[in-house]
């Protein structure tokens, strides 16, 4: 039976998180929890990385690992607490599987694994619509039946990330001046930013493990335990987004192009299309699901931000960052 309390853990053990391992350290979200976490000064961080990775900073532990050979997973999670899983586009389709196989080989107790979106435990109607959910849920159901514990991180679309990719996210072609409104564009969903992403990780991971005793109040680690931590810098409309756009770059609506799609037909359109084997058409199919209007992407309930003590954003200061994002691309 697991300990339920600090003070009924074995003797030499600690009730924090002091090392954790990172696959995609120098990736787009794995960049920022990284940077995060070494601010702590709490924590001893590996970066689990394949030959040709990117640098990383210098007080990262570096840990070349090949998914052709198990055993080099199994040995660079030795003696680590906590493993993040943030995988790109091009890693190998069983990469998360067997990374969940060596941690528990390798003694692992918590994985936060590669989700970054909506909470597909609440809706996993989502999850199967926009064909990611299943693998998910089954990657949390792996991490469970090998006696470890998992805190997936619901956040909703990245924000600077989403509002400059172009019209097939939030349907804004910056530089052109041109906007696609879902609908009306007044569905609000919640959207999180890279850097509060990274802190809230950091955050999460320093706290302790387990409360002290049955009279502990403290937050904890815990606390979510197999669930989502939810967070969010905005929550925010199509509309309310290209307000800020008007506002960073002093442009006025009549500036600028103005068309309208029905959401619902965008997502079927876009789904065929990805059933027929165009796959540039998967990130124009989630959005439009996520964004459909029936809460799909609305984490507030349960919202984490406070709790945490994550800090208050300017949605202007990360519009302008996005701009800019837009024009160097």
């Amino acid at each position: 039976m697991s300990a339920r309390f600090g003070l009924d853990q074995p003797s030499g053990s600690s009730n924090h998180i002091k090392n954790v391992a990172i696959v995609g350290a120098t990736g787009r979200i794995g960049t920022h929890i990284t940077r995060s976490l070494l601010a702590t000064n709490l924590h001893k961080i590996t970066a689990l990385t394949r030959p040709s990775s990117s640098p990383l900073p210098a007080n990262v532990t570096r840990k070349e690992i090949d998914y052709a050979v198990p055993s080099t997973l199994t040995s660079a999670l030795q003696n680590q607490d906590f493993l993040i899983i943030s995988l790109s586009a091009t890693a190998p389709r069983d990469a998360q599987t067997k990374l969940i196989a060596a941690a528990a080989e390798a003694g692992v107790k918590w994985i936060m694994p590669s989700e970054y979106g909506t909470d597909i435990a609440s809706r996993p109607d989502v999850g199967a619509d926009i064909l990611l959910g299943p693998g998910m849920l089954a990657a949390r159901q792996a991490i469970t039946d090998a006696g470890m514990s998992f805190v997936g991180l619901a956040c909703g679309p990245w924000y600077e990330f989403s509002l400059s990719e172009g019209e097939r996210s939030f349907g804004f072609e910056l530089k052109e001046r041109k906007i696609t409104f879902y609908d009306r564009g007044e569905t609000r969903i919640t959207t999180s930013t890279w850097p509060l992403c990274g802190e809230a990780v950091a955050k999460l991971l320093s706290l302790p493990i387990l409360p002290a005793d049955a009279d502990g109040e403290s937050v904890t680690l815990s606390r979510w335990r197999n669930q989502s931590l939810r967070i969010g810098s905005f929550f925010v409309s199509q509309r309310e987004m290209f307000d800020s756009v008007l506002r960073v770059t002093g442009t006025r609506e009549q500036d600028w192009q103005v068309e309208y799609e029905d959401v619902k037909e965008r997502y079927e359109r876009a789904m065929k299309g990805v059933r027929e084997g165009d796959m540039a058409l998967f990130g124009v199919m989630l959005y439009a699901r996520v964004m459909r209007g029936d809460g799909a992407s609305d984490l507030e309930e349960g919202n984490a931000n406070k709790v945490l003590g994550l800090g208050e954003e300017s949605l202007d200061e990360f519009t302008r960052l996005a701009v800019e994002m837009a024009g160097e691309k």
